[in-house]
């Protein structure tokens, strides 16, 4: 499972060197965990980089009881709590697995020894944080300038399985409509 979770990752980000691998390999660590499952609260010093295997989860934030989330992560993406795993900070998040998933697990730690011993693994983690940033900036964009009504249709492009994985209500929330309005779209009855 570890080695074709490293071969996943070098197919969807960038090759690595024999080298890199065997040190990326000795670092990583299989994790599996069930639907449900809290990786990160808030408030928790998250340390931990997963990449997902299989499964899905989210990133959300809890204000005033309700649950507003901002990130899905699916097969072949990584997900942390970018604040507390980059800053080493208290996290403002709640990551939760969505699914029964095998996830890979990278600590902040062995991520920096790594990037400092291996150029092509320096390079792993600058794209992998690019295509991080251009997807949550898209998102600022989308939910700037898109109808809630286009904002559903570029997410179900992106996740096509999207509806049947991921709670509606979830979906809702990180299209910032409300549940009703996403069952409207989905009918075909709403152009917001």
């Amino acid at each position: 499972m570890l080695e074709q979770g490293i071969d996943s990752i070098t197919a969807h980000y960038c090759p690595l060197s024999e080298e890199s691998r065997a040190d990326f390999r000795d670092c990583l660590r299989v994790e599996d965990v069930r639907k449900g499952e809290q990786l990160v609260k808030e408030g928790q010093y998250a340390d931990k980089l997963y990449y997902i295997l299989n499964g899905c989860a989210k990133a959300f934030y809890v204000k005033d009881g309700k649950t507003i989330t901002d990130w899905f992560a699916f097969e072949n993406e990584f997900i942390c709590a970018i604040r507390s795993y980059f800053l080493d900070v208290p996290s403002p998040h709640y990551i939760e697995v969505l699914e029964d998933a095998t996830l890979l697990v990278l600590t902040r730690q062995d991520m920096i020894w790594l990037c400092d011993k291996h150029h092509d693994f320096e390079r792993l983690g600058r794209i992998s944080t690019t295509k991080t940033m251009l997807q949550l900036q898209q998102r600022v964009v989308s939910m700037q300038f898109e109808s809630a009504r286009q904002r559903y249709l570029n997410l179900v492009a992106l996740y096509p399985t999207i509806e049947l994985r991921v709670p509606l209500g979830d979906v809702a929330s990180f299209l910032g409509i409300t549940q009703e309005t996403l069952s409207r779209i989905r009918a075909g009855n709403v152009r917001i």
